[in-house]
């Protein structure tokens, strides 16, 4: 099953790899010059870094004008030839041609960044609040089309404000706390149907995207979305669900009459809130997209999809490589476990299927790479036919301990996008059955096994 996007097919479900070139460098910059290894995965890019309209650090020149560029792809094509041209890969690699316009983007705006920048242009008055958002809703809206974004998640506030944001600015965290974000995200819903039932030849497809406090409030902000569409004659092409990737974050009437007995709370209970959001959602729309903003960490795929969600996306992959530095290379080849960040290891994702779709013994997990055997059998993806073996890809980060940063760079490249290329596998064989209780039975382990201890109790 997939869904057709501008002659490109978007499998059900889909895994959305996370760029994030323009919010930093190092391995952020590597991800696009390796992006061979993650052949035609879906990516999702974060407005916010790639326009320079908005003052951030790691700004990139060339997102100062983008106007010479046809489409997304165009773009990260010439960034990952300036990139590699500049010297941003390891020596003994020969870099492929790549074509970044077979992929689906989806542009997602990173409004909670932008939010901020407004709220200190405004000097924090409420009574403009609002007309500013919208002048930079349009823009946004705009930028997507005018790039042929493939689809774009509606503007929003970006989720719920806390005391750690604006933290050095004491007026900027008064102001951030006192918003009602589900009025001005309802808000923010309307002016996008406003906007774009205009705009008839409008490229991207558009996700209404669902907030809600509560469950109860999650089901009245998709049904306002439903609401809007037929007031105002236009159709979202699917929904995205916001506001759920941090189990820590919600509301405790999510986990409503769920208990993690014998289990580890912090595995299983970010499983909730996306599973819980994307059946209150299916329930209503029995047909249209559903992407699970920040909710694919591995562990997730399967009860979102079997609760309804097509796609979602995480950053996971790469953050568990980036804990890597150069202190655990010279201690890569020992056998010895290391608490996190003493000293700091890139983890490698373990477990999972085969390219051949057999299922791999190990149970799915990130582990420091140090404690991965150095014959355990790869699993078949491009990185891993790259690295021919554990072995290889320790003695090439072992040679940070030299200062050679490429080749720790794609040491770490070939980790994270190894890791990438399962979730996109899970999103494979998850597919092949009709129900999660099937697939946890077929392939049981100590996670599938917690899967369906918590998708019983949903």
């Amino acid at each position: 099953m997939h869904y057709e996007i501008h002659n490109k097919k978007l499998p059900i479900p889909s895994f959305f790899q996370v760029y994030n070139f323009g919010g930093g460098r190092g391995d952020k910059d590597r991800e696009i010059v390796y992006s061979e290894f993650t052949k035609d995965t879906p990516a999702l890019i974060n407005y916010y870094y790639i326009n320079n309209e908005y003052p951030h650090e790691f700004q990139y020149k060339i997102f100062d004008d983008l106007s010479g560029y046809d489409t997304v792809g165009d773009l990260y094509n010439v960034i990952r030839k300036e990139l590699i041209t500049k010297g941003e890969l390891f020596s003994d690699y020969n870099s492929p041609e790549y074509d970044f316009n077979d992929k689906v983007f989806l542009l997602d705006s990173g409004a909670a960044s932008i939010v901020k920048q407004v709220a200190v242009d405004i000097k924090y008055d409420k009574e403009i609040f609002r007309e500013a958002l919208i002048k930079h809703l349009h823009r946004y809206y705009d930028f997507a089309h005018e790039l042929k974004f493939d689809i774009v998640v509606g503007f929003d506030l970006g989720g719920k404000y806390t005391e750690k944001d604006g933290k050095n600015d004491v007026k900027l965290k008064e102001f951030l706390l006192s918003l009602d974000t589900d009025d001005i995200n309802n808000f923010l819903i309307e002016e996008s149907v406003k906007y774009l039932s205009k705009k008839v030849d409008y490229y991207p497809c558009v996700l209404a995207t669902v907030h809600g406090k509560t469950p109860d409030d999650y089901k009245a902000c998709a049904n306002y979305i439903l609401e809007l569409e037929k007031k105002y004659n236009y159709r979202f092409w699917g929904f995205a669900l916001g506001g759920i990737a941090s189990y820590k974050k919600l509301d405790k009437s999510w986990f409503d009459g769920i208990s993690f007995k014998n289990l580890n709370k912090n595995d299983f209970a970010p499983l909730v809130g996306p599973a819980i959001a994307s059946r209150i959602v299916r329930s209503l729309d029995k047909e249209r997209p559903i992407h699970a903003l920040g909710c694919g960490g591995y562990p997730n795929i399967v009860s979102n999809y079997f609760c309804g969600a097509t796609s979602f996306d995480a950053a996971t992959p790469a953050r568990r490589v980036c804990d890597g530095n150069k202190d655990s290379a010279a201690l890569v080849h020992t056998k010895i476990h290391y608490k996190k960040g003493k000293p700091g290891f890139s983890q490698y994702f373990i477990g999972g299927f085969n390219v051949d779709g057999s299922q791999r013994k190990e149970n799915p997990d990130y582990i420091n790479l140090n404690e991965v055997p150095d014959d355990m059998e790869m699993c078949g993806c491009p990185a891993c036919q790259s690295a021919e073996s554990i072995l290889n890809i320790k003695n090439i980060y072992a040679k940070k301990v030299n200062d050679d940063k490429e080749a720790f760079f794609y040491s770490r490249q070939l980790m994270g996008l190894h890791a990438v290329f399962q979730h996109k596998l899970l999103c494979e064989k998850v597919a092949e059955y009709d129900d999660l209780e099937s697939f946890c039975s077929k392939y049981s382990n100590d996670l599938n096994d917690g899967i369906l201890k918590v998708y019983k109790q949903l």
